[in-house]
C-alpha cells in the first residue's frame, strides 16, 4: 500500500519531470512520464487518447509557437491526482502571449501520468492571433485551434498547406475574432495575457471543478 510520504514523492517527480520538459519543449519531452493511454484535454487541441496522439497535438502547438516555454509556478497533490500552475510564454505571431495555465494531472499506480486536463482561458489568444493577418497561415497550417473543424480540410502533404486562399482563412478567422472581440473588447497593443481565477494567480491551484 502506497502511503503518504511515497505518493507525495512520486507526485514531485512527476512535477519535476513536468517542469524540465516545459524549459525546453518538444513533441516527445515528457514522454518518460506518460502512460501509454494517456488521455489530452486541452483548450485549442483536440482531445486525444495515447503518447504519440499527444505528441503529434504538441507538435502542432510548437509548429505554431516554436519559441513557447512553461515554468512551474506551484503544484499541490491529493490521492493519484497532482494540480501544476504552468504560465506559458512565447510569441504569436509578432506579439507576446501569457497564459496561466492550471494542469491537472491523474496518475496511475505506477506514478506515470494517464490523464492531463489543462484549464485556461483561451479568448486572449484568439484575439491576438486575429489582429495579426500575416500570423494566419501559419495558423491555419499549424491546425490549432480555433475551429478544430478545419483540420478536415488540410492536405496530408504540407507542402500543398500553404496554398489555401488567404481570404478564405481571413473570413474564418475574422469571424471568429468579432464573436472574442464583443466579448472581451480590444486588448493591449503589447501582446496579451490570460490568468485563471482563484488561488492558482498565486501559483498554488485550487481545487478541480
Amino acid at each position: 500500500m502506497e502511503t503518504g510520504t511515497t505518493a507525495h514523492a512520486g507526485a514531485e517527480a512527476v512535477v519535476s519531470a513536468f517542469s524540465r520538459g516545459w524549459r525546453e519543449p518538444h513533441p516527445h519531452a515528457w514522454d518518460d512520464v506518460l502512460a501509454e493511454d494517456i488521455r489530452l484535454v486541452q483548450p485549442l487541441l483536440r482531445d486525444r487518447v495515447g503518447k504519440q496522439a499527444l505528441a503529434e497535438e504538441y507538435g502542432r502547438l510548437l509548429a505554431l509557437i516554436p519559441d513557447l516555454r512553461g515554468e512551474v509556478t506551484g503544484w499541490s497533490a491529493t490521492g493519484s491526482t497532482v494540480r501544476v500552475a504552468l504560465r506559458l510564454t512565447g510569441t504569436l505571431g509578432r506579439l507576446p502571449l501569457v497564459l496561466d495555465v492550471v494542469d491537472q494531472l491523474g496518475l496511475d499506480d505506477r506514478g506515470l501520468i494517464r490523464s492531463r486536463r489543462a484549464r485556461f482561458d483561451p479568448l486572449p489568444a484568439v484575439v491576438l492571433l486575429a489582429r495579426q493577418p500575416r500570423a494566419w497561415r501559419a495558423w491555419w497550417r499549424s491546425g490549432v485551434g480555433p475551429l478544430l473543424g478545419r483540420r478536415r480540410l488540410l492536405p496530408q502533404d504540407p507542402e500543398h498547406a500553404g496554398r489555401t486562399p488567404v481570404v478564405a482563412v481571413g473570413g474564418l478567422l475574422l469571424a471568429a475574432s468579432a464573436w472574442a472581440l464583443s466579448r472581451y473588447g480590444r486588448p493591449g497593443r503589447r501582446g496579451v495575457s490570460s490568468r485563471p481565477a482563484g488561488r492558482a494567480r498565486r501559483g498554488i491551484p485550487g481545487p478541480a471543478r
